[in-house]
């Protein structure tokens, strides 16, 4: 797996001097794949879509050819999308997300689907039903969820970058336990089109890569308004990768009171206090600031999350697409079967829990307040 190490920025310079050519990356990439019996950071992948689209790749684009892995729940023309789950095993996309879309035109190569928690619902890597996906670093530890294969992709280097999806840290925790850089971006800064919504209003496609620099790479390639998505945000995009390096003097850093409390872990203490010292020392100008709702936000976030969960998954029924049940008698049967027997455990506690926040006689009492 030693043969797809180093950046996103460094393989893009190789590919620009010509010392390799993308169908070249991409061979080495799948042999990775192939060769990696730890992590089960991926469900499938496509060696030949990848070799076609190598042919055809411009090694001048700002992505030149490079092999990107991809996030389960993110439409890939002619890919199959499952969101991990046993309910999507048969259904393969008829389109490109939007995301997909640009990577594609900035010449990144869509080269596997990666594992995650089963419909994005999960922080742990283990709520998928190809398997449990496994830390590189530590094998017998969580790689974090829910984009648990992409983050374990990049960290094996058996991915040299990777698109996940956060709603409530999937993005920002995996990385974070598998020491690589993850970034949710604002909201409406990437499409959410072609993304299989979890939590319409909290989710976004971002970066998982090595470095600061290759994720401003991704993004910036990522990025930008879509009439698809009713709330993209219709605003010019930076360039991401020309802002690196600046000095951070002058910098306003909020510090949140609330979130230095005794029940955190005294090395996590230890080691934001040290950022924080680090930045002053840098000459930014540190500021206490006061989040009192700090302590109501994960409760919040459950029932906002589990009730949009509630309703954005209703159409997965067996009518459309996906499973099936079979011989069911009646339409009631088959909704009823097909949601039984193809969803796992996880994503049925947040549709139940969902469900009952937005049911007449708790609404207010819950989803209005949170």
């Amino acid at each position: 797996m030693s043969s797809i190490q180093g950046t996103l920025a460094q393989w893009r310079d190789r590919l620009r001097r010509k010392e390799l050519s993308p169908a070249e990356l991409v061979n080495l990439t799948a042999d990775a794949i192939e060769a990696d019996r730890t992590t089960n950071a991926y469900i499938s992948f496509d060696r030949e879509a990848a070799l076609r689209a190598a042919a055809a790749a411009d090694t001048a684009s700002p992505l030149a050819g490079i092999p990107i892995a991809v996030k389960d729940n993110i439409n890939v023309l002619g890919q199959p999308t499952r969101c991990a789950s046993r309910l999507l095993a048969p259904y393969a996309s008829p389109y490109d997300a939007t995301s997909i879309r640009l990577l594609k035109a900035a010449g990144g190569i869509p080269l596997g689907r990666t594992n995650m928690d089963e419909f994005a619902m999960g922080a742990s890597g283990e709520n998928s039903a190809y398997g449990v996906t496994r830390n590189p670093n530590a094998p017998d530890h969580i790689p974090g969820g829910s984009s648990s294969g992409s983050a374990a992709a990049v960290a094996s280097a058996t991915a040299i970058a990777a698109l996940g999806s956060d709603t409530g840290g999937s993005i920002r925790q995996p990385a974070g336990h598998c020491g690589i850089v993850g970034l949710k971006p604002t909201y409406g800064r990437v499409s959410r089109y072609g993304l299989v919504a979890f939590a319409s209003s909290l989710d976004q496609i971002g970066p998982m890569t090595r470095t600061v620099e290759d994720a401003a790479i991704l993004l910036q390639a990522i990025s930008g308004h879509d009439p698809k998505d009713s709330t993209s945000a219709d605003e010019p995009v930076p360039d991401f990768e020309a802002a690196l390096g600046r000095d951070v003097k002058g910098l306003k850093v909020g510090i949140p009171a609330e979130y230095f409390t005794s029940g955190n872990h005294p090395g996590i203490s230890e080691a934001v206090q040290n950022t924080v010292k680090q930045l002053e020392s840098l000459g930014a100008e540190l500021v206490e600031i006061s989040l009192p709702h700090a302590d109501a936000v994960v409760a919040a976030y459950y029932i906002i999350a589990c009730a949009e969960a509630s309703s954005n998954l209703s159409r997965f029924d067996g009518v459309r697409y996906g499973k099936r049940a079979e011989d069911a008698a009646g339409l009631v049967e088959l909704f009823s079967r097909t949601r039984e027997e193809g969803f796992g455990p996880e994503v049925k506690r947040r549709i139940i829990l969902g469900t009952y926040v937005l049911s007449s006689g708790y609404y207010d009492a819950y989803y209005s307040r949170a």
